[in-house]
């Protein structure tokens, strides 16, 4: 088998001549064409979300287009024409994944950004020191009962139906 290689390598020698190993050019780099910026209306510079909205309308894009391809289409368009000017909301990255609806009955209304989080009102909590102690029953017997107190010593909350308007009643 080594033979018949050796033989193979002999033949095209002579068949080409000597083999002359040359230094490769030295690769020329690559530049990838920029697409050219699609022709933009006037308004859309004006309005790049309302562009967005209008061209990706679900009565405007195509019907095999989903509103994401759409979205990411008309955003390059806007990013190549515009440059630096381009919102931040429209930019690609992490700020177009943080906008979401303001509110539910305005489906163009969005907030972008990190959204507040207050925190709900709710009940406050406080330490309490609980005890349990065996109660005698009228008819015989034993009950265990739970008694609870504010761990700091402070008057204990009334027991019963409360009606919170506001603040802490």
């Amino acid at each position: 088998m080594l033979a018949a290689v050796a033989v193979a390598m002999v033949l095209q020698q002579a068949a080409t001549g000597p083999v002359v190993w040359r230094e490769a050019a030295a690769p020329q780099p690559i530049i990838a064409e920029t697409p050219a910026a699609p022709a933009l209306p006037d308004w859309a510079r004006a309005d790049p979300y309302g562009y967005e909205r209008s061209e990706c309308s679900p009565l405007m894009r195509k019907a095999n287009e989903s509103l994401e391809a759409c979205q990411a289409r008309v955003r390059t368009a806007l990013a190549l024409d515009l440059g630096a000017d381009l919102p931040p909301g429209l930019a690609g990255g992490a700020a177009a994944e943080q906008c979401r609806q303001e509110a539910a009955g305005d489906r163009y209304a969005l907030q972008c950004g990190a959204p507040s989080r207050a925190a709900p009102g709710g009940p406050r909590l406080v330490d309490r020191a609980c005890e349990t102690r065996p109660r005698v029953q009228p008819e015989g017997g034993v009950v265990w009962t739970e008694e609870c107190r504010p761990a700091d010593g402070s008057k204990p909350a009334d027991d019963g139906l409360r009606i919170r308007l506001g603040g802490d009643d």
